[in-house]
């Protein structure tokens, strides 16, 4: 008996979800749009009256049945209904029908088998809203939602897009201009890591589409990008809150990125910074200002507080700086030091190598044994070039060059004649460098 009543309730549950799965009166409407829908071009010249009708009945008896109705019906509204009525009234209320659409599929779609998709949604409705200039702030708020909610998985169309409508409603004064600068910043990290992730996934088309991106990021920045415009933006924002840690910390990561760290701006901001809250990063901030004054000593320190950031780039560059100051003092072993350091934290990074090849060239009077070694120097510096470019082929220009310039100083045949030592033998460059290497002559 029990065994017969479950039997009989799960019977009725699944007629009930059946009879709520189907509605034929909605069915007969969309069989009937959705024929015309397949034949329509797109075009408002050609959009079948009936295809319209059908449809409107469909969206306002039934509005979350299927999900295709709503996608539909964005092209429907906005191709045959929007764009097709020179009735500037009528239009707005299109535009209306239009929100309406997207905002019903978010209520009832927010989700798919691979996950929310709410962010998708919202960002679609702000490319089409773009179109209408009576609509600038709906479209910046609808592509602003889509980019705070998908983040890293944002739409490379959505970063244009939401560039483009900031930059426009600073342009209509309805945002302060620190919010281009603010924003590019982090789109830029957005499409950097979509840059990297394709790149390493080997899409192609993906690829392209996130490297345009940014492209049109740092065209759209750039009439607000230069130091004096960023100093007075961010000036007035320092004198009003110059104790709001989090708006130094924008006004630095800004300043630091854009080349900016000699304004007198940014040391006030780098020294209030880590005054109130003292950390690696602020001293970061200071101690790359101080090594652009050539001030190494006080550069130094801060730097080497600066290695301890979990930010590893931060702490990798940190390393980079402190090698490069070394060179400047000819601290040669100290210098390698440092570097390897700064190669331990990103091992795809190309420049601390090209800083150890300018420690060796460098320290080539220091290791003068005989004329022969004081030479040998250069292979050495010439294998680290060489590494430079196969770990980081966006330096190989810049690499080749110093290859091509360098060999010119390697010794002759002659010179190490007298050594014993002959094209393609292996080398021990001793003095403080202690590498193998093997030999090669200078034509010169």
């Amino acid at each position: 008996m029990k065994l017969r009543k479950v039997l009989f309730l799960g019977a009725i549950l699944c007629m009930s979800s059946l009879a709520f799965a189907q509605n034929p009166e909605c069915d007969a409407d969309i069989s009937v749009y959705r024929e015309a829908f397949k034949q329509w071009d797109g075009k408002a010249s050609t959009a079948n009256p009936v295809m319209i009708q059908a449809w409107r009945r469909v969206f306002l008896k039934c509005p979350g049945y299927k999900e295709r109705t709503l996608t539909d019906g964005a092209k429907i509204v906005n191709n045959a209904l929007i764009r097709g009525t020179k009735d500037e009234a009528l239009r707005e209320k299109y535009i209306d029908t239009l929100v309406m659409v997207y905002e019903t599929r978010i209520e009832h779609f927010p989700k798919t088998k691979a996950g929310n998709q709410v962010g998708n949604i919202k960002g679609r409705m702000g490319l089409d809203l773009m179109g209408f200039p009576s609509r600038m702030e709906q479209a910046y708020n609808a592509l602003k939602d889509a980019i705070d909610i998908d983040g890293n998985n944002a739409n490379y169309a959505f970063i244009d897009g939401y560039f483009s409508t900031t930059i426009n409603m600073v342009k209509a004064g309805k945002l302060d201009e620190s919010a281009i600068l603010d924003e590019y910043s982090r789109l830029m990290d957005i499409v950097e890591f979509n840059i990297k992730k394709y790149t390493e996934e080997g899409n192609e088309k993906q690829l392209n589409s996130y490297v345009a991106t940014k492209g049109n990021l740092e065209g759209g920045v750039q009439p607000y990008a230069n130091c004096e415009d960023l100093v007075r933006i961010y000036q007035k924002k320092f004198d009003a809150e110059p104790d709001n840690v989090e708006l130094l910390n924008k006004i630095a990561t800004v300043l630091s990125a854009r080349n900016c760290d000699k304004s007198d701006l940014y040391l006030a901001v780098a020294i209030k910074l880590h005054k109130l809250n003292p950390s690696p990063e602020s001293a970061y901030f200071i101690g790359k200002r101080y090594l652009s004054d050539q001030e190494y000593a006080k550069a130094t320190n801060y730097l080497l507080e600066a290695t301890k950031s979990t930010d590893t780039k931060s702490a990798e560059q940190a390393y980079k700086y402190l090698a490069q100051i070394m060179l400047k003092e000819s601290k040669w072993e100290q210098g390698r030091a440092y570097a390897r350091k700064a190669i331990e934290l990103d091992k795809t990074d190309g420049e601390p190598y090209m800083i150890i090849g300018y420690l060796y060239a460098s320290s080539g009077k220091d290791c003068s044994v005989n004329p022969l070694h004081a030479k040998a120097v250069f292979w050495a510096a010439v294998d680290k070039f060489q590494r430079a470019k196969e770990v980081d082929p966006s330096l190989a220009s810049k690499a080749n060059e110093m290859i091509r310039d360098y060999s010119k100083m390697f010794p002759t045949s002659e010179d190490a004649f007298f050594y014993n030592v002959f094209e393609g033998d292996t080398y021990q460059v001793e003095c403080w460098i202690n590498e193998t290497t093997k030999a090669r002559f200078s034509n010169n």
